[in-house]
């Protein structure tokens, strides 16, 4: 793209005099973000050509992602502009909710992180939890513990005001673990609501900014001071492309209600039944499905029956 190199190359000739290394890449992302927006090609439809026809779509996931602008419009900038584009800011009520006291320049609830203080949010029955995340590295994520005993059902109430990404961990930091199930919902679909099956012993639930494709990696700064590392004079205001607050709330049921109404009954037996047979694994399990597997070996049968009577 001639228009990008004239720009990093006047910042930096050897980038055209001499080798294009990954400076002169940091470059590019830093001093061409936005420089084909607009261009030709739908915003929601991969094309081999940098930018988008949708001026503010292209900007917005070019701030998401320089390589957008500058490279090609990929699949992943077509499924970002699907997820993000016309939504604009979804602010939530965070009224009541207790604050998780992380303040965002640090990483204290970041579970298995390394090198930093690693930690996990307490979860508590019929509590509601508030926090915000912030872009930057290493990635800003929320860590919730689930540990308990016995195989127990809940009701987790997610809302937020970014793109996010939830994820089921089971084991600890140690191992053995494996993350369970991820999903990603679309921005601005109000709160999602997840009734599942916890499994015995240590659990997590993790959040981040972004989703699998793609994690926020600016966009949200940190808006409170750091006394550690004070903002200089010349440093660019926080960039805020959506808000950055968080809502979860943990419920907890009786492993028999499957269809979360608070009581076992006979609505829970018709619902398993429906459900009976083998349950999808891994990544193919979506949480916003029945999670019907009460005794936790894989298939929906008899067994399942008697552990919901004994719920009853």
């Amino acid at each position: 793209m001639p228009e990008c190199c004239g720009i990093v190359c006047a910042l930096n000739p050897l980038c055209c005099e001499i080798t294009w290394d990954q400076a002169c890449a940091d470059a590019a992302i830093d001093g061409c973000d936005g420089i084909n927006c607009p261009a030709i090609g739908l915003c929601t439809e991969a094309h081999p050509t940098p930018g988008c026809s949708d001026f503010q779509c292209c900007d917005l996931v070019s701030s998401i992602d320089g390589w957008c602008s500058w490279a090609s419009w990929d699949e992943l900038c077509a499924r970002m502009a699907t997820q993000v584009c016309g939504q604009g800011m979804c602010p939530i009520d965070v009224s009541g909710a207790i604050d998780e006291a992380e303040p965002c320049y640090q990483r204290l609830s970041d579970g298995c992180g390394i090198g930093y203080a690693s930690g996990r949010i307490v979860t508590e029955c019929g509590v509601s939890m508030k926090g915000r995340v912030a872009s930057g590295g290493p990635r800003d994520l929320e860590w919730f513990a689930m540990d308990g005993v016995g195989r127990r059902r809940v009701r987790l109430t997610l809302e937020a005001e970014f793109p996010v990404e939830l994820q089921y961990f089971r084991g600890d930091c140690e191992g053995p673990n494996e993350v369970k199930w991820l999903i990603a919902p679309a921005l601005c679909t109000g709160a999602l609501s997840l009734n599942f099956i916890v499994d015995n012993g240590a659990s997590s639930m993790i959040l981040g900014a972004g989703n699998s494709d793609e994690s926020l990696r600016n966009g949200l700064d940190c808006d409170e001071i750091n006394p550690d590392n004070p903002p200089q004079p010349d440093d660019p205001p926080p960039e805020m492309l959506f808000g950055a607050r968080w809502r979860v709330r943990v419920d907890c049921l009786a492993i028999g209600d499957i269809d979360g109404n608070g009581t076992v009954g006979p609505q829970d037996v018709a619902t398993l039944l429906n459900a009976w047979g083998a349950v999808a694994a891994g990544f193919a399990f979506d949480p916003r499905a029945i999670d019907a597997d009460l005794d936790g070996n894989g298939v929906v049968g008899a067994p399942d029956i008697a552990v919901l009577f004994n719920s009853w």
